[in-house]
């Protein structure tokens, strides 16, 4: 089981240190405050209320031996004062105030202990919080007030001042944390954001040393990948270079040279023409499509060359194409619907049906067949690079769409996917299978309306 901790935490580095901080300085308050009532607060009240007690008795006991004439007039004088006020009767003049608060009653109770037995004591507050103790002095009832000691009413202070160092402390974490999290908001924009062939903006190195040392780190990272990606292109163009200039001269010498054997002719044209499209897909697939820049498509001009091409084969809309314009690569997007449509004659059955619709966020390509599916097991490893599906998808006996691929066709639409910042789901239905290619607004491609 999970601590309390684990489960009440907030996810942002943030809101944890925030967090951390308020509990740490709440406690470190609640500490103080529990330290000062204990060590300061109590202590004083005490003392205060040791003071009142010997007034308040000397008070009672000067009226109770004084004569009866002198007694009113001591009470007229003391009335005067601005220290005490005296009142006659089984109420104070204003009975109805607000309950007391915490220290008025701690103060009552050491008033109370102080006193003793000296007098039975009872106690009210009025509107002005004035505190009136009820005496009985020569058989008579009165009401006496002290002016409030000024250790009576600290609470709101206190707590004020608490309130104001717990603001403070959130305030300095807050800060803090904005300063931290400013550097890694910016590496996780220029993760995001990094494209081999469009790399980012090196970061700023300075700020604390652990920061400018992962700031560091990342441009060494994005230095080193901009070098192996050159690298990379250069072994592919010697690649390119190398192989198919030998085929192109194949190829020539199998057309000029004379064969009896027409059928084997033909063969080695088709094996020359296959070696040739499995080398362009590979070198396709391992360049990749960033270096292509985006730009308005409309949906006829992506989906209409591809059905006047596959559309003898069993390809149709089975909805109406909506007439918008995205924002994407044209020529990775065309490659994506056609790397689907063959995957679909090739694996499955005619016909195959093609759906657009645009969704909250982008737009979404449905391309189903009505072939035999995928076992569950295997549907998740037919997006791998260099995996066909013979085996999986059982193809049918049809010499004409007998798969020559090499593997990378769903993995080059992942790929175009994730670049568009969508991804490719497969799945199997009822009576078929179904590919379905979603995008998103403002994906990784960086355009503001980025979707097939």
């Amino acid at each position: 089981m999970k601590s309390l901790w684990s489960r009440l935490r907030p996810g942002s580095l943030w809101g944890q240190t925030v967090a951390l901080t308020a509990l740490i300085v709440g406690l470190a308050q609640i500490l103080s405050i529990v330290l000062f009532t204990l060590l300061v607060l109590r202590p004083e009240l005490q003392r205060v209320a040791g003071i009142m007690a010997e007034n308040v008795a000397s008070i009672s006991e000067t009226l109770s031996e004084a004569p009866e004439a002198d007694r009113q007039r001591l009470i007229r004088h003391m009335a005067k004062s601005s220290y005490v006020e005296i009142w006659t009767g089984e109420r104070p003049p204003d009975d109805a105030g607000p309950p007391p608060r915490m220290l008025e009653r701690v103060f009552m109770r050491a008033l109370v202990k102080a006193m003793g037995d000296k007098t039975d004591l009872s106690w009210r507050t009025d509107h002005s919080r004035k505190l009136w103790i009820h005496v009985w002095l020569g058989g008579a009832p009165y009401w006496i007030s002290v002016k409030s000691p000024p250790l009576l009413g600290p609470t709101g202070l206190l707590l004020a001042g608490a309130a104001s160092t717990f603001g403070l402390a959130m305030l300095a974490a807050a800060l803090l944390s904005n300063r931290l999290l400013r550097p890694l908001n910016a590496l996780r924009d220029a993760t995001e954001r990094y494209r081999l062939a469009a790399p980012a903006p090196p970061l700023r190195e300075d700020g604390p040393l652990e920061i400018a040392d992962l700031s560091r780190s990342f441009n060494d990272m994005t230095a080193r990948l901009t070098r192996a990606d050159t690298d990379r292109n250069l072994i592919l163009a010697g690649i390119s270079h190398d192989v198919r200039t030998p085929l192109a001269k194949l190829k020539l010498a199998f057309e000029m040279m004379t064969c009896d054997d027409e059928a084997l002719t033909a063969s080695a044209q088709r094996q020359i023409d296959r070696i040739d499209a499995i080398l362009s897909q590979f070198l396709m697939y391992a360049r990749g499509f960033d270096a292509e820049p985006v730009t308005k498509v409309s949906l006829p001009d992506l989906f209409t060359p591809v059905l006047a091409e596959y559309g003898p084969l069993g390809v149709v809309m089975a909805a109406p194409l909506p007439n918008g314009i995205l924002h994407g690569r044209p020529e990775a997007l065309h490659r994506a619907l056609i790397n689907l449509v063959e995957n679909a004659l090739h694996y499955g059955a005619a016909p195959v049906e093609l759906t657009c619709r645009q969704t909250p966020d982008g737009w979404q390509v449905r391309v189903r067949d009505h072939g035999r599916g995928v076992p569950e097991t295997q549907i998740a490893s037919l997006t791998q690079p260099f995996v066909r599906g013979d085996s999986a998808r059982q193809p049918l006996p049809d010499p004409a769409l007998t798969p020559n691929g090499t593997g990378l066709g769903l993995a080059m639409v992942k790929q175009i996917a994730r670049l568009h910042g969508g991804e490719l789901t497969l799945r199997n239905l009822s009576d078929g299978f179904e590919a379905v290619l979603t995008t998103r607004d403002g994906g990784n491609g960086g355009s503001k309306a980025l979707s097939l």
